[in-house]
């Protein structure tokens, strides 16, 4: 099987599942451990994740397939705090209203794209243009956020960015580079959780360019937002990014796509 073939594998494979399995819940991973409420802050990526087969949507059909309270846990309620265009300083600003108030055991944090893309904007083709965030303002936006959310007894989960376009050696994917270096840092230094997109991303856009000659988009629409498999390769990672082993997620696969219809 060729590295295309693997990675696809890995993503769209859907164990089997048994008709009338057993409907006793699966014990919850350390990372969901008494977490009753998920708040998922970001921007576009995020709110357009609340679509049927976006991100976000996944991320809460497969937790309420999972875990659906038979436990006497409760189902794990996921509130979509995604707003287009944002960056660190926007989500910063809001973060109060629209993260901590709604009082979450379990924040994700998906932030980046948008502080970087947009200062190349303008005819600013070395991403320096005044609609950037520069890293340190960056940095320190989201270690706010962090603390803030450590100081409201929530655990954070920290996204690494996705792609800016798939061309890998783009100016703006290189100028990512830093600001996702910050982010594994700060979840460091905080014990928070941390989900690299970038690796799923880079291996499957390589292999799919080496193995096929092709240049057209596979995981976006347009270079930035998902599309169908793209919202995949971010749920599954965020999944496994939270404990639950790529077998748990299949075994209710068939269930959650029946949600979609």
């Amino acid at each position: 099987m060729n590295c295309l073939s693997a990675g696809l594998m890995l993503v769209l494979t859907t164990a089997v599942s048994v008709a009338g399995a057993s409907p006793i819940e699966e014990a919850r991973p350390q990372a969901l451990k008494d977490v009753n409420r998920i708040v998922c802050l970001g921007d576009s990526i995020t709110q357009g994740g609340e679509g049927p087969g976006g991100y976000v949507w996944l991320l809460r059909h497969y937790l309420k397939a999972l875990y659906p309270g038979a436990s006497g846990n409760g189902e794990i309620e996921v509130i979509n705090s995604g707003i287009s265009g944002h960056k660190s300083n926007d989500m910063l600003a809001r973060y109060q209203r629209d993260v901590i108030d709604h009082k979450p055991d379990l924040v994700t944090i998906s932030v980046g794209v948008n502080d970087v893309w947009h200062g190349f904007m303008d005819n600013h083709p070395l991403g320096d243009g005044p609609r950037a965030i520069p890293i340190d303002q960056y940095r320190a936006n989201v270690e706010k956020m962090v603390s803030d959310a450590e100081a409201a007894k929530a655990h954070v989960l920290i996204l690494s960015t996705t792609v800016i376009h798939e061309e890998l050696d783009s100016p703006e994917n290189q100028k990512l580079i830093p600001y996702n270096a910050a982010l594994k840092e700060i979840a460091r230094k905080h014990h928070a959780l941390f989900v690299d997109y970038q690796k799923p991303f880079k291996d499957m856009i390589t292999a799919y360019r080496k193995d096929t000659g092709a240049r057209d988009l596979l995981l976006t629409v347009d270079g930035v937002h998902m599309n169908g498999l793209g919202n995949k390769v971010m749920a599954y990672t965020l999944l496994e990014g939270l404990g639950i082993t790529p077998e748990s997620r299949a075994a209710v696969t068939k269930a959650v796509e029946a949600d979609m219809h």
